[in-house]
């Protein structure tokens, strides 16, 4: 069966020359990175490559670039080295994916004193919510650059001034996967120290991330061993991901700047506007590639199987946890919880086209209007 995928946010096809390097890396190219002869300093300038697209994308320089196995490890590393000996309280937005969120709580079970900077109605960690729970003992802050539940987009830049203002020695990292290729993420504006990025939500594969670590920021390896990547990451580089991703990227770049997602989002937005049973969780800025809503009454896992029966996969929030721990995030935005279960997230990609977002927006209309009938019998 041929399905109508809007769940990008949680995964992406991979793209077609995308799958060609991962091929041509290990069937033609497969030598290792470390060895000394020819063909492997060919597939070692391969890494370099990417390191510098990856770095063009954000606005960095190669060298600041650090592959990884995917951003939870990007994220774990950066709470893991990032903080280093600093003594002091950490700061982190209370609509946090996982990865962040349990980060910050294995840190507290250690007796680090964790401040949760608080979402605005619309989704937003605002640069004033975060300067109310810093102060100079702040060792370390990270803010998502964009909600991986409503599509939300945070100040980054203004929280960051904001954060060095009064705690000019914190560390600030900025969760960017659901940003990088869909809005600005040039790192130099945004002053981070550390910024995560993922390969499979921009077409590339899974397996596969990368961590901005700006020049001069001391940072200590996560992963030791044989020193690769500038002894930043041990571990033989996973050459097929770096170089997928890398023009996986360059290519998702190129079709964002065509695709006008926030027209695609306002199909569904125009749609159930206004009606009192639904809200349209986020507002204010937001990327256009995620969107959520919320059906009063309803489980969002039955509209999620209803959809598929249609022919269309959209998803209940982040797919790396529980819908439980979804609606931690929507409750932070003070969605009620008779609305919060019946929430679902439909995400979009550059080849998401306007018939089917029409398609699948009457469909979820007729979807959810079934199911209020079948309880009211």
């Amino acid at each position: 069966m041929s399905y109508i995928y809007l769940d990008n946010a949680a995964t992406t096809r991979v793209s077609e020359r995308a799958a060609q390097t991962m091929l041509r890396f290990a069937r033609e190219e497969f030598y290792n990175p470390s060895a000394g002869y020819a063909p492997a300093l060919s597939v070692r300038r391969a890494i370099t490559n990417a390191a510098g697209t990856i770095a063009g994308l954000l606005g960095a320089e190669a060298e600041e670039i650090v592959f990884t196995s995917c951003a939870t490890e990007s994220n774990c590393h950066a709470f893991a080295c990032g903080i280093k000996n600093k003594k002091g309280n950490i700061v982190v937005g209370s609509g946090e994916h996982a990865s962040v969120y349990e980060c910050a709580m294995r840190l507290k079970s250690k007796g680090v004193e964790v401040r949760f900077a608080a979402t605005d109605a619309d989704g937003h960690v605002t640069p004033e919510n975060v300067a109310a729970v810093t102060d100079e003992n702040t060792a370390f802050v990270s803010v998502m650059h964009c909600s991986n539940e409503t599509g939300t987009v945070n100040d980054i830049a203004g929280i960051a001034a904001a954060v060095r203002a009064v705690s000019p020695r914190a560390t600030v990292h900025s969760d960017g996967v659901q940003a990088f290729c869909k809005v600005d993420t040039d790192v130099k504006k945004l002053g981070v120290d550390l910024y995560s990025v993922s390969a499979h939500k921009v077409g590339g594969p899974k397996g596969t991330g990368a961590l901005y670590i700006r020049k001069g920021f001391n940072m200590p390896p996560f992963i030791v061993g044989g020193g690769q990547q500038g002894n930043r990451r041990s571990g033989t580089e996973n050459v097929c991901g770096i170089a997928s991703f890398a023009e996986a990227a360059a290519e998702y770049k190129k079709a964002a700047g065509a695709f006008d997602a926030r027209s695609v989002a306002k199909i569904f937005t125009d749609r159930f506007s206004g009606r009192s049973d639904v809200r349209i969780n986020g507002g204010g800025h937001t990327s256009g590639y995620v969107l959520s809503l919320s059906f009063l009454g309803l489980r969002g896992e039955i509209i999620a199987h209803g959809m598929e029966d249609n022919g269309i996969l959209i998803g209940l929030g982040s797919a790396c946890s529980t819908h439980v721990r979804s609606n931690r995030v929507l409750g932070a935005m003070g969605v009620p919880k008779e609305f919060a279960e019946g929430s679902v997230r439909i995400s979009f990609c550059p080849s998401t086209t306007r018939e089917e977002a029409e398609y699948a927006a009457a469909t979820l209309e007729k979807v959810t209007n079934d199911l209020r009938e079948r309880m009211r019998r």
